[in-house]
C-alpha cells in the first residue's frame, strides 16, 4: 500500500504549533543563492516585517518564491503578508495579501484557507463599482483563477467577464489578455470547447500584437490545453513545442508546455515516453510542480499509461495516490478523475473491478457537471462492458460518450469512440469456423496488426511499434475484426496463431523435401 503524506488543513488564521517563527524563517533566507530574493529578505530584516512597507516586499519575495516552485516558502511569505495587512488595517492590502496566501495554499493543498481567503476577497470586490475595480485587476484576476481550482466555475466566469470589460475600458492590455486566458480555462473545464478556444485565439493574436513573448507562451499553452481536450493531439503537440520553445523548460510555461507533449504521447500510444515526460515536468510521482485539485487528472493520465504498458501493479499505484488527492479536495470533479484512474488501472486484468470504479465516476462527474470528463468515464465504462460480452450496454455506454464529446466540440475524441463502436465484435453466429486461411484477406499492415494483437499488444503499443496514430490503429483492428467474422481479439490472435502454425508446418516438409 502507497503511503501518501498530506498537509493537514489548518483552521484559517491559526498558526501551525511546529513552525519556526518567521523571523527565525527570514533570517535563514538572508544568504539565499538568488540575487533578489537576497536584496527582499536583507530589506525585510533592516525595516521589519510589521512595518507598512513591509507588506509588498513580502508578497514581491511570495512571488518570486513562486517562480522557483518553492511553494511552502512562498506560502509562509504570502501568510506574513496577510498578518502584516491585517496589523495595518488597510482593507485593500488585506485583498492583495489574502489572495496571495490563496494561491500559494492552491499548490500546497491547504484548501481550508484557500475557500477562507477567497470568500473574504469575493465579499470586498463585489462591493465595488468599476473604477475602484481597475486597481485590483490582478487580485481579480487571481480569485478567478482560485475559483476555479475550487470548482466554483460559475463565480469565476462571472468575475472574469467583468475583469474583461474593466480591463478593455482603462486599456489594461496585459489584464484583458490573461483575463482572456483564464476564461477560456474555465469554459474548457465546463466542457465548452469551441467558446474556450476562442478567447485563447483572442489572447494570443493580443500578445502577438503586442510582441509579448510571455503572454504568447500562456496562449499557446491555454490552447494546448483545449486541443489535448479535443482529442487532436498532434495540434497539442504542436502548440506546446511552440510554448516551450522560447520559455525556459524550469518556468512555469515551459513545465506545462513538457506536461502537454507528455499528455500527447501517451494518448498517442507511447505510453512509457509519455509518462517519464510527465513526472519530470511535474518534478516527481507526488506530482509537487502541479495544483493539488488537478493532480487526480495527471494520476490518471498516468494510471493509463502505465496500464498500457501491462504495469498494472504501478497503475494501482497511481490510481492510489490520485484517491489520496480526494481527501484533501473534497470535490466531485477530484474523486472522478481518481475513480477514472482505478478504472484505467483495472481495465485490462479485472474488467468487472474497472467497470465499477467507472461507473462511480460517471455519477461524481455527473454531479459536479464536468461533460468532458463525464464521456471519458463512459468510454469506460463502454469498454469494460465489452470485455465482459456485453454488447449492448457497451454500444449504449460508447454512443452516450460519442454524443458528450461532440457536444463539447470534441471531434477528434468522438471520431476515436466512434471506431471503437466500429470494432465492436460481431454477433457470434456470423463467425468463422478456425479456419488458418482466413487472414489471407486481410492487408499487409492489417496482419502487421493482427500479428501485433497475437502477440497481446495494446492498440497504444501497437501505433508506437509501427510509429502510426492510435485513431489508425483502431480503425485497423475494427477492419480485422469485420473481415475475420470474429467477436474479440482474442480470436484474432486464435487465427494468426493457427496460420503461423500452418506456414510454420509448410515450410518444415518444403525443406524435409
Amino acid at each position: 500500500m502507497c503511503q501518501v503524506f498530506l498537509p493537514a488543513v489548518p483552521v484559517p488564521g491559526q498558526r501551525e504549533a511546529a513552525d519556526p517563527d518567521f523571523e527565525t524563517v527570514l533570517r535563514d533566507q538572508l544568504g539565499g543563492p538568488a540575487h533578489r530574493l537576497a536584496e527582499l529578505n536583507c530589506e525585510l530584516a533592516r525595516i521589519g516585517i510589521r512595518a507598512p512597507a513591509a507588506l509588498p516586499l513580502l508578497l514581491e519575495a511570495s512571488q518570486c518564491y513562486l517562480a522557483k516552485h518553492d511553494y511552502l516558502m512562498q506560502k509562509r511569505y504570502a501568510a506574513q503578508a496577510y498578518d502584516c495587512a491585517c496589523a495595518w488595517g488597510d482593507p485593500v492590502a488585506k485583498v492583495r495579501a489574502g489572495m496571495a496566501l490563496a494561491v500559494a495554499s492552491c499548490w500546497t493543498g491547504d484548501l481550508g484557507v484557500v475557500r477562507a481567503h477567497a470568500d473574504r476577497a469575493a465579499a470586498y470586490l463585489d462591493g465595488l463599482d468599476d473604477a475602484a475595480i481597475g486597481g485590483l485587476l490582478p487580485e481579480l484576476a487571481d480569485l478567478s483563477w482560485v475559483e476555479a481550482q475550487l470548482q466554483r466555475l460559475r463565480h469565476a466566469e462571472v468575475r472574469q467577464r467583468r475583469g474583461l470589460a474593466v480591463a478593455e475600458a482603462y486599456e489594461a492590455e496585459d489584464h484583458w489578455i490573461l483575463l482572456q486566458v483564464l476564461l477560456g480555462s474555465t469554459l474548457r473545464e465546463r466542457g465548452e470547447l469551441d467558446e474556450a478556444e476562442a478567447h485563447a485565439e483572442q489572447a494570443l493574436e493580443a500578445a502577438d500584437l503586442r510582441d509579448s513573448a510571455v503572454h504568447r507562451e500562456l496562449a499557446l499553452v491555454a490552447l494546448g490545453e483545449i486541443s489535448l481536450e479535443a482529442g487532436d493531439t498532434e495540434r497539442t503537440h504542436r502548440l506546446a513545442e511552440q510554448a516551450g520553445a522560447a520559455a525556459d523548460c524550469d518556468t512555469r510555461f515551459g513545465r506545462a508546455g513538457a506536461m502537454l507533449i507528455g499528455m500527447t504521447l501517451i494518448q498517442s500510444g507511447l505510453p512509457r515516453d509519455g509518462r517519464d515526460v510527465v513526472l519530470e515536468a511535474a518534478g516527481g510521482r507526488m506530482l509537487p510542480l502541479i495544483p493539488v485539485a488537478s493532480r487526480a487528472r495527471v494520476h490518471a493520465a498516468l494510471a493509463a499509461a502505465d496500464a498500457a504498458l501491462g504495469h498494472h501493479a504501478e497503475a494501482m499505484r497511481w490510481s492510489q495516490l490520485a484517491m489520496c488527492t480526494t481527501w484533501t479536495c473534497d470535490q466531485d470533479r477530484t474523486l472522478g478523475y481518481a475513480q477514472l484512474a482505478r478504472a484505467e488501472a483495472l481495465l485490462g486484468t479485472e474488467p468487472g473491478a474497472a467497470l465499477r470504479a467507472a461507473e462511480a465516476s460517471r455519477h461524481a462527474f455527473e454531479r459536479a457537471g464536468v461533460r468532458l470528463g463525464l464521456a471519458a468515464a463512459n468510454r469506460i465504462v463502454g469498454a469494460a462492458q465489452g470485455r465482459l460480452d456485453q454488447p449492448d450496454a457497451s454500444a449504449s455506454a460508447l454512443a452516450r460518450a460519442e454524443e458528450l464529446y461532440r457536444r463539447s466540440a470534441a471531434p477528434l475524441a468522438a471520431e476515436n469512440v466512434r471506431l471503437m463502436r466500429a470494432a465492436a465484435p460481431a454477433p457470434a453466429a456470423e463467425a468463422l469456423d478456425d479456419d488458418p486461411a482466413a487472414i489471407e484477406c486481410l492487408s499487409p499492415r492489417e496482419t502487421q496488426v493482427a500479428r501485433l494483437v497475437a502477440q497481446g499488444c495494446s492498440n497504444q503499443q501497437i501505433a508506437g511499434v509501427l510509429d502510426i496514430k492510435l485513431n489508425t490503429v483502431q480503425v485497423h483492428v475494427g477492419r480485422i475484426l469485420r473481415k475475420l467474422r470474429v467477436p474479440s481479439r482474442t480470436a484474432v490472435a486464435r487465427l494468426v496463431t493457427l496460420a503461423e502454425a500452418g506456414e510454420s508446418v509448410a515450410a518444415g516438409w518444403h525443406s524435409s523435401n
